[in-house]
């Protein structure tokens, strides 16, 4: 289990995910079908779901590199110089003919958000890339995925760590229609409410005793662990015990004035990731994601928000 794996502070965290520029938009409201609204402000910033969770562990002091791929446009070489910023490994991120990813995110008044992802480069990482870093792959301390990447590439990098036994969390954002049954059986699995609901063909968890029910469904699937987040409800950890029977436990969320929720998810993803490499056990882990992800919500901006170690330990 996750909570068995040893720190190892010479090993790396390997992201292998999206990196975007985000073209954040303020509004006043998010915009409904045929309605156009003039937003308030517009501001150029570095994303990506990969990128984010890596800028995330960094900013904690962990030790990461990614697997990824930026365009050879502007973007791409403002995306690197900033993540070089953030100490990141970048010997795994290639250059792909063409436009870098890009997100397009409204953020109203209340800091909730619709986003718009243009895969760009990012849908050009493939099983090849996957190939040429599978050193990388093999000393990792753990890999971490999401799926704004090929899906087909994400399959891949998951069948390499099976074979170099490296433990893979997997962010299912966002999550596809047809998500392939041989994704589950991985060592953490890591959803949110709608994302659930697509796994698992069903509504998606409105309370925690839901969110028990569906962490059991993910586990029975071949997770070895499960952590499904809810919003302003917190998260829900689930663990497969030796005996077969799964231990499952609610986390809280911090109560704050949210101003922008744009990476609550990623900082919190970051931080667990960064904590279960530190050796931490999965609840221990979530409740410091937790407080991660309170700070993110406070502040506007994808990775402007991403917490360092004091701000988190300040919410703990």
């Amino acid at each position: 289990m996750m909570s068995d794996f040893q720190a190892d502070n010479q090993r790396k965290i390997l992201v292998c995910g999206s990196i975007n520029m985000d073209l954040v938009v303020q509004t006043p409201s998010l915009p409904a079908p045929g309605q156009t609204l003039t937003a308030n402000q517009l501001d150029y910033i570095s994303g990506g779901k990969g990128a984010n969770q890596a800028v995330a562990i960094a900013r904690l002091g962990g030790k990461v590199g990614m697997l990824a791929a930026v365009g050879s446009d502007g973007f791409g070489s403002t995306l690197r110089a900033n993540l070089q910023q953030e100490g990141i490994d970048l010997e795994w991120v290639s250059t792909k003919p063409g436009p870098s990813g890009i997100a397009i995110v409204a953020v109203d008044h209340q800091g909730e958000n619709s986003i718009i992802v243009i895969p760009g480069a990012n849908g050009k990482l493939s099983a090849d890339d996957a190939d040429l870093a599978e050193s990388a792959i093999a000393q990792a301390t753990l890999v971490m995925l999401q799926l704004e990447i090929p899906i087909q590439t994400v399959l891949h990098v998951v069948r390499l760590c099976r074979v170099h036994n490296v433990p893979v969390i997997l962010n299912t954002a966002p999550a596809p229609k047809n998500f392939p049954e041989e994704l589950f059986d991985v060592d953490l699995i890591c959803p949110n409410q709608s994302e659930t609901a697509l796994l698992l063909n069903d509504h998606p968890p409105v309370d925690v005793d839901q969110a028990f029910d569906a962490a059991r469904s993910l586990l029975a699937k071949g997770a070895r662990q499960a952590v499904i987040t809810l919003g302003e409800l917190g998260a829900v950890a689930a663990t497969k015990m030796p005996n077969g029977k799964p231990l499952i436990q609610a986390i809280d969320a911090h109560r704050v004035q949210a101003v922008d929720t744009v990476a609550a998810g990623d900082a919190f993803l970051g931080a667990l990731a960064y904590k279960i490499a530190q050796g931490s056990a999965l609840m221990e882990a979530c409740v410091f994601a937790s407080a991660a992800a309170a700070h993110a919500v406070t502040v506007r901006g994808a990775q402007p928000s991403l917490p360092n170690l004091d701000q988190v330990h300040a919410r703990l």
